[in-house]
């Protein structure tokens, strides 16, 4: 074992051990990479940065532009609402939906926007429908991780192999060359979690189902911490097609609704004609035990206390607050003069003036410089006000994933998907110069400002496959691949099936405690060296990295979406390790059977 092998396993050793442990973190533990390689001679000057000019980094920036655009433009939230009409009252039919529609979009967009889309969807539904948040959100990822299998460009890593097969061998994978072992794959991991995985999960009451972070400051400082409840309409609901009047709130409860929230559109609850639809949303005044009583009368779900916007909103509404600002030409009008609520779709439901709070009849005071308002609507319609000069934030929303202003363009954004895909599928342009142009594409159309590119693209993804990037070539350069694969050779007797089974294995383990992209960059030069020396095919060996570094499941680290789940999910370690192993081990049977039938020894 030479000096080079000796340098490069103790670096492989020390970043192997910086991940598991966490002692720094994930995204810092790359930027050291280039700097040991360099000065110890492994990589040279010209060689060290080679990963932030590869093909791979440009496709993977210019997808996160183009997924950008899908979801500004409604396509994504399209989808995700479909999923109301697919999955009904089912249990069965949610966790279906929940893991193949999402699935299969993650081969086509970057995972981490389909995760987070679907994310709020599928946990509304979920307190919906009765069912455990946590028995969805996991097989979510992991549906979403098989799924990207799909194309070429569904996960980085995939894109990342095929430019270091490219450097290596002058040749890489088709677009679609993965798409029926990916499809595969994909079914595995939804029958998996549907017919067994959800029986390894925890079941969290959903009645009791709420996020740990949620704290309602705006709710408590305007004294309404004991008197404001949300109230969905599900759709057994008895109070559906009935009027407010019907309803009897105030009559038969001595309650008062402030607000109902259907879809885009703020409904004015002193309407008493107004007739109850299923999912409107109503905002109620009142004391919390009759609001509960009045839900189990009428099967209506009880959400608590409306949400400030978050994370990971579970209503479709939220509360805002404003100021009056000097020079306001509100000052001395009444927001039920200028229309607020006809205007905006915003109800105002408490006023704050010299430190106190008004919570009744708001629409009716003169407002005055300086009162702060509590504002209350759908995120459609908090996210899409424009204060002016007569309002100021004090409390914004979240920016709009998809404004409606820029929905029209929703079938100029797939025409550009496909288009990109389309050309790099028939090689009428390289893929990195396809995705670039679409990425341009989405600009010129009107879905992006120019400096929305920029805050599109995950830098901490960028930065992290640029500074990994280099370490296949240290692999190689050092001999320390041809080592590893020498020694995969005299384990396995030479048995192509086996060396392909180490091979899988081997990226399966690596890819748990690290990022999949550091575990395919790792195992990629091992196992075009142990193809060489069998004088095999390549592709059948790096296929197996590819989908080895997919199953990144049983711990929490091997994908920033497994570590984001962990929270909401209530997720423990042994959660993902008793979940997960099964369908690793389910995964790794494929890439032994299966992928040799598509790509031959």
């Amino acid at each position: 074992m030479n000096l080079d092998i000796i340098q490069i396993t103790i670096i492989l050793a020390a970043v192997i051990i910086l991940f598991i442990t966490g002692w720094v973190r994930m995204d810092i533990v790359p930027l050291f990479i280039p700097f040991s390689l360099f000065i110890t001679g492994l990589v040279d000057a010209n060689e060290i940065f080679t990963g932030f000019s590869s093909s791979a980094v440009i496709t993977i920036a210019s997808l996160f532009v183009i997924t950008t655009g899908l979801v500004r433009s409604g396509v994504v939230k399209r989808v995700a609402d479909s999923l109301n009409r697919l999955t009904g009252k089912s249990d069965l039919r949610l966790m279906l939906a929940g893991t193949a529609l999402p699935g299969f979009i993650a081969g086509f967009i970057i995972v981490t926007a389909t995760v987070l889309f679907f994310i709020p969807t599928l946990m509304r539904m979920a307190f919906q429908a009765g069912v455990s948040r946590s028995r969805l959100l996991l097989p979510l990822v992991t549906s979403c991780l098989l799924g990207a299998n799909l194309t070429l460009i569904g996960a980085s890593h995939n894109l990342v192999v095929n430019s270091l097969l490219q450097e290596q061998l002058g040749y890489g994978f088709a677009l679609f060359e993965f798409l029926p072992l990916g499809a595969i794959l994909l079914l595995t991991g939804v029958l998996y979690s549907v017919l067994l995985g959800w029986r390894f999960l925890p079941a969290v009451d959903p009645a009791n189902d709420r996020p740990d972070d949620y704290r309602p400051d705006l709710i408590k400082t305007y004294g309404l911490d004991d008197r404001l409840w949300e109230v969905w309409v599900l759709e057994q609901s008895s109070a559906v097609n009935k009027t407010i009047r019907e309803l009897g709130l105030g009559e038969r409860y001595g309650l008062c609704v402030v607000a109902v929230v259907r879809s885009d559109q703020q409904m004015p609850a002193e309407q008493t004609e107004l007739r109850i639809k299923n999912g409107d949303i109503l905002l109620i005044l009142g004391n919390e035990a009759i609001v509960k009583e009045l839900s189990e009368s009428e099967e209506l779900f009880f959400a608590g206390h409306p949400r400030e916007q978050k994370k990971l909103p579970l209503s479709t509404a939220e509360m805002v607050e404003v100021v009056v600002p000097p020079r306001s030409s509100y000052i001395g009008k009444t927001l039920t003069e200028i229309h607020f609520r006809e205007n905006t779709g915003l109800s105002g439901i408490a006023l704050w003036r010299d430190g106190t709070p008004y919570r009744t009849d708001i629409g009716h005071i003169a407002l005055q410089e300086g009162d702060g308002l509590l504002l209350f609507g759908d995120r459609v319609k908090t996210r899409s006000f424009k204060p002016g000069k007569n309002f100021r934030w004090l409390h914004a929303p979240q920016r709009e994933e998809a404004p409606l202003e820029l929905r029209p363009y929703g079938p100029y954004a797939i025409m550009i998907l496909l288009l990109v895909i389309l050309s790099a599928a028939l090689n009428w342009l390289p893929i990195a110069v396809a995705s670039l142009t679409g990425a341009g594409c989405m600009v010129l159309i009107g879905l992006l400002k120019p400096r929305e590119i920029y805050t599109s693209i995950e830098w901490q993804a960028i930065i992290m496959i640029g500074c990994l990037y280099p370490l296949g070539l240290a692999l190689q350069n050092s001999g320390a691949s041809s080592l590893l694969a020498e020694t995969l050779l005299v384990v396995s007797n030479n048995n192509p099936l086996m060396v392909l089974a180490l091979v899988a294995l081997g990226s399966i383990i690596l890819t748990q405690p690290m990022h999949n992209v550091a575990a395919a960059v790792i195992m990629t030069p091992v196992a075009l060296n142990a193809a060489q020396a069998l004088s095999l095919n390549p592709k059948t060996f790096v296929i197996a990295v590819i989908i080895g570094s997919s199953a990144a499941f049983m711990m929490p680290m091997g994908h920033p979406m497994t570590l984001l789940v962990q929270k909401p999910g209530r997720y423990r370690a042994i959660d993902y390790l008793k979940y997960g192993s099964g369908l690793s081990l389910l995964v790794f049977f494929v890439i032994i059977i299966i992928a040799p039938l598509f790509w031959p020894f």
